[in-house]
């Protein structure tokens, strides 16, 4: 998700400079960026954003059409996350943010509505899929390509 949003930011949005946190700091537009709670932590070390967490799936969007429910929980592994000022260019500009923290301030998911399957997520799909129990987004994603023409 993080690579895409920095994409979209850049080619869509008009955002040149827009980048990772991560990748380089002094980028005027960092879309991606340092969770709050971790920016004054100096000791990486086993800090980050680690383990389970519930996720809100939004209404009408494909997230929600391939886990058939309003809340979701999946594993996370990172410590940079979107930036929230960026999060209303980026809706009117056409990103849908489709899965987000119970409380709205973190942006879990983003899809584009005019693609057959453009869905991007902050958290590990990889982590709960099983060869005989495919994570809904591999399904989704599958299911997707084998309709290509």
């Amino acid at each position: 998700m993080q690579i895409a949003v920095i994409e979209f930011a850049r080619n869509v949005c008009g955002l040149e400079d827009a980048n990772s946190g991560e990748f380089n700091l002094d980028s005027p537009h960092r879309v991606i960026d340092i969770m709050k709670e971790q920016e004054k932590i100096t000791q990486r070390g086993g800090t980050m954003r680690l383990g389970a967490y519930p996720c809100k799936v939004i209404q009408n969007t494909k997230m929600r059409s391939l886990y058939n429910t309003s809340e979701i929980s999946e594993r996370h592994r990172h410590r940079y996350e979107f930036n929230n000022k960026y999060r209303e260019i980026m809706t009117k500009k056409g990103l849908v943010i489709s899965g987000v923290s119970p409380d709205d301030t973190l942006v879990e998911a983003v899809e584009l509505s005019d693609n057959r399957f453009f869905v991007g997520v902050q958290f590990h799909p990889e982590f709960k899929s099983r060869p005989n129990k495919p994570h809904p987004l591999f399904l989704g994603l599958i299911k997707a390509a084998l309709k290509q023409e």
